[in-house]
């Protein structure tokens, strides 16, 4: 068996579920047999793997510092190999602006969306554009920072006189805001597991809450929202799917990652990817896992098997 270094906390808004999915993943990986240290990733990260030495290091960060290909970059230089995907598939999926970018150039659905940066909106008057784009789109839109998870700093805008402040808000977050389409509908994620060239999508799931958009507190809290089975009929399940593997493929993910998908009729429109979405009880992805046959120290297993067995 191998020696793995669980790596998780880190001091992005996520650091408090992050603890939780790589408490999860070390308990799991001590099931399956490996010698396994943690560390709550920090200034000393370096020194701490160049003390451990471990055989790969199974990657538990979400948000900023984790996703973003920090990290990765980090244990490329020091080659050691991590789970998850590398630094650029890392990069460009947090940025939502450029993640959407590509799926635009590769064809994957996604829906009508603009961004502007900070300075844009401070200098050059871009908070000018503002009834330009309510009309593009009629009238009800998503606003939302270009790079956090878990729906930090995201506003569902339905009135004009919302637009400005939701914008505000989330530049609090990030220097570019993402102006999107709200699209109605129902809510899913669908986890796809392996390689780009070969992606393996688990049964989608539904995130049903009050709220109406999957929330920080809907994410991660027993009993802030209900996640189940999707249960799709045939024809869309694969169509659900079907999108979510392109997005993945196209985005360059391996090991894991979770697709975020608004179903508008039967139609499936891709919203972003986590590159290491939260392994906690109440998730997505081990529900999915499950429902595939998994059980989580399985789960775990087909995640780490490309560094495991290399």
């Amino acid at each position: 068996m191998a020696r793995a270094l669980v790596a998780y906390g880190g001091r992005s808004l996520e650091r408090e579920v992050s603890t939780r999915s790589g408490q999860q993943a070390a308990k799991a990986l001590r099931t399956l047999g490996h010698a396994v240290d943690v560390v709550d990733v920090g200034a000393d990260f370096v020194d701490v793997v160049q003390r451990a030495q471990p055989d790969f290091v199974f990657i538990a960060l979400h948000g900023v510092g984790g996703e973003d290909g920090t990290v990765q970059d980090l244990l490329e230089i020091l080659q050691v190999p991590y789970t998850g995907s590398d630094a650029l598939a890392s990069a460009i999926c947090l940025d939502k602006h450029t993640f959407k970018s590509l799926c635009e150039l590769r064809g994957v659905a996604t829906p009508q969306w603009h961004s502007f940066t900070k300075q844009a909106f401070a200098d050059y008057g871009a908070g000018k554009t503002l009834d330009a784009l309510w009309q593009q789109f009629d009238g009800r839109m998503v606003v939302k920072p270009a790079r956090q998870g878990s729906s930090f700093g995201l506003s569902v805008v339905q009135e004009r006189a919302q637009l400005g402040g939701a914008v505000l808000g989330a530049m609090s977050y990030d220097d570019r805001v993402l102006l999107e389409r709200f699209v109605p509908g129902r809510e899913l994620a669908v986890t796809v597991l392996g390689p780009a060239d070969a992606p393996e999508p688990l049964p989608p799931v539904e995130i049903v809450m009050a709220d109406e958009y999957y929330s920080f507190q809907a994410h991660y809290e027993i009993g802030s929202s209900e996640v189940r089975l999707a249960g799709l009929s045939d024809a869309v399940d694969a169509r659900v799917r079907a999108v979510a593997a392109d997005a993945y493929r196209a985005a360059g993910c391996r090991d894991f990652a979770r697709v975020d998908i608004r179903l508008e009729d039967e139609t499936p429109w891709v919203l972003e990817i986590n590159t290491i979405p939260g392994l906690t009880e109440t998730g997505p992805t081990p529900l999915a896992a499950e429902h595939a046959g998994l059980s989580f120290p399985q789960l775990i297993e087909r995640i780490s098997a490309r560094v495991v067995g290399g």
